[in-house]
């Protein structure tokens, strides 16, 4: 039986949250170096990772969370609560980077090992922070320097910052939307657009410019779900996608990742590896990723997955667990490397660093009807 528009609007998926959750996870895991565990990641699999996964979601966060209200004319409201949740994510970016500074600092002296500021032992960018800290901390607040693996919250700030005219061109058409986001990601690969790094050179490593058309591709999806369009089985579209993900597979597997084509005409931008700018191969792996998981019987189990299972809650409150992975990402990246790895020392270190967030994602979940009928939160 068919819902009826309003309650296809309210009902919230929680295979989103439960994908989110293990995207999270799976950051997590890759962001400290080393541990054995980062070997069955996605990035191990394929030509994408957790972060291509993350970004569509928060694309179809988005359109349930602000499009919602845009689309039945509350427009200002819609707008002005995605700027108020890009300042969210400014202010903890923030905290978090001068946070995971502290970290490094404290390692610094307690261990007595200058390297861990001058990134000598984990290439984190602190080096210009301590090098000419007067140049660092403006390019720190500006956005312009970003540490590694603390550097995917200033492009979701661009997303949403942007939202308001991604809404507006959807209001006209999807097409549209789609039609100028495919545009600008063309032109950053094409020409090289990106958003300037302050004190040193180069550009943002994810760019807002190109990883843009992953965030829409998430929020048309998530409109075509508010509308009750759901993905139809197609067996040929199936096993072409099958057949990309095995290839893909192939590729990493076999040591081809690393392989440097010659120039063509065409930018490498578009059609490498290149993660900065979500290169063409990127994109379709997700893509592909994307469908056979929704599409095969794995999509159904998802659905039955409980609302208050950990990588779901953890989903659910997406931006507090993860600030909290990444700064104990950090420590267990520090600690492992005082401690040393192996499969008992890279097991506590990544079930303590698990288990901490998802503590602090039940925590926020407490006194909460989780099947609560509301539009799904776009967190992070």
């Amino acid at each position: 039986m068919t819902s009826k528009p309003s309650e296809r609007i309210s009902r919230r998926d929680h295979r989103v949250d439960f994908l989110r959750g293990l995207a999270l996870a799976m950051i997590f895991i890759n962001h400290v170096p080393g541990n054995l565990y980062a070997s069955f990641t996605t990035s191990n699999f394929g030509f994408s990772d957790a972060a291509e996964i993350f970004v569509l979601l928060a694309g179809f966060a988005s359109a349930n969370a602000y499009f919602t209200r845009f689309s039945r004319g509350e427009t200002w409201d819609a707008s002005l609560g995605a700027l108020k949740r890009a300042l969210v994510l400014y202010m903890s970016h923030i905290l978090m980077t001068v946070m995971a500074l502290a970290l490094f600092c404290t390692a610094a002296i307690f261990f007595a090992r200058p390297g861990y500021v001058h990134d000598m032992i984990y290439n984190m960018g602190l080096t210009p922070l301590f090098k000419d800290t007067a140049s660092g901390l403006v390019g720190m607040v500006l956005l312009g320097h970003q540490l590694g693996y603390f550097n995917i919250l200033p492009m979701y700030m661009f997303f949403l910052g942007v939202l308001p005219v991604m809404m507006w061109l959807a209001r006209v058409s999807l097409k549209l939307l789609f039609a100028v986001s495919l545009a600008l990601w063309l032109a950053a690969g094409w020409y090289g657009l990106n958003i300037p790094n302050y004190p040193i050179p180069g550009g943002w490593f994810f760019n807002p410019f190109a990883w843009q058309l992953l965030f829409v591709m998430g929020f048309i999806a998530g409109q075509w779900w508010r509308d009750g369009r759901l993905p139809a089985f197609d067996p040929r579209l199936f096993w072409l996608s099958v057949a990309y993900l095995v290839f893909s597979c192939a590729w990493i597997k076999l040591g081809y990742s690393a392989w440097k084509p010659a120039q063509t005409l065409i930018p490498q931008h578009l059609w490498n590896f290149d993660k900065t700018y979500l290169a063409l191969p990127r994109i379709l792996h997700i893509l592909a990723l994307s469908y056979v998981v929704m599409i095969s019987p794995f999509g159904e189990w998802l659905r039955r997955i409980p609302a208050s299972n950990p990588l779901t809650v953890m989903g659910r409150h997406s931006l507090p667990v993860f600030c909290t992975g990444s700064l104990f990402a950090t420590a267990g990246a520090i600690l492992r490397y005082e401690w040393g790895g192996g499969v008992f020392r890279d097991t506590v270190i990544i079930l303590t660093g698990f288990t901490i967030p998802m503590l602090v994602a039940y925590s926020l979940d407490a006194g909460r009807s989780v099947p609560r009928t509301r539009t799904a939160q776009a967190t992070t």
